[in-house]
């Protein structure tokens, strides 16, 4: 039986990478570093933002990027996937909630501000700069699992990258993807996830739940 739901936030929650990705390219191009395609950086969504530019440019213009990434991203004002906000009150009645994120915690917290999505209703927010683990090592679920205080097999983790896939997997948790993000249904399928855990967006989570919970 679940009674835990812990969400990814981007592209699950929140509406980002459509505008995150051109900030990527914008900041890359300010600092005059080789600027990446647009899908190459989708791909990598749910990576950390310091991994994002590892991979890219080495770790030596992490500092750097962020700073100037930051200037750039934060004059945007982000939305909430179609529903998510009615999800989230419908779920919190049953449920403890909480959200686990690979993008630094000003921007997490701004994202959800943006939104006007309570943040009150989980009961935590994990960061990437809370953790130095980072998806798809399970143990970013270390401090979670301590939190919730219920077995793994009663969590369930909503997101939509074959990472968040992973890492869930790996942490013995329920897995549920949807796909708002980058990553089709075959792309899950192929990874190992049954069908019936496959959903379009979070609005249906709660049929899910009421149904396989």
């Amino acid at each position: 039986m679940i009674k835990a739901i812990i969400f990814d936030s981007d592209d699950t929650l929140i509406d980002f990478s459509k505008t995150a990705a051109p900030c990527i390219q914008k900041t890359a191009a300010k600092l005059k570093l080789k600027v990446p395609e647009s899908d190459k950086i989708n791909k990598l969504w749910g990576r950390s933002l310091r991994f994002i530019v590892s991979y890219f440019w080495g770790d030596v213009y992490y500092k750097k990027f962020r700073r100037e990434y930051f200037k750039i991203i934060f004059k945007y004002k982000f939305k909430e996937i179609n529903g998510a906000k009615k999800v989230l009150i419908r779920l919190k009645r049953k449920y403890k909630l909480g959200v686990i994120s690979a993008k630094p915690r000003p921007l997490m917290i701004k994202n959800f501000k943006d939104t006007k999505i309570d943040i009150e209703m989980f009961k935590f927010m994990l960061s990437a700069d809370d953790t130095r683990f980072h998806k798809p090592d399970a143990r970013v679920f270390s401090k979670v699992i301590k939190n919730l205080r219920v077995k793994r097999n009663e969590i369930l983790y909503v997101g939509d990258a074959l990472i968040d896939f992973k890492a869930a997997d790996k942490a013995g948790f329920n897995f549920v993807a949807v796909l708002t993000g980058y990553y089709k249904q075959k792309d899950f399928v192929q990874a190992g996830l049954k069908r019936q855990n496959i959903i379009k967006s979070v609005r249906e989570l709660p049929k899910w739940v009421d149904r396989y919970g």
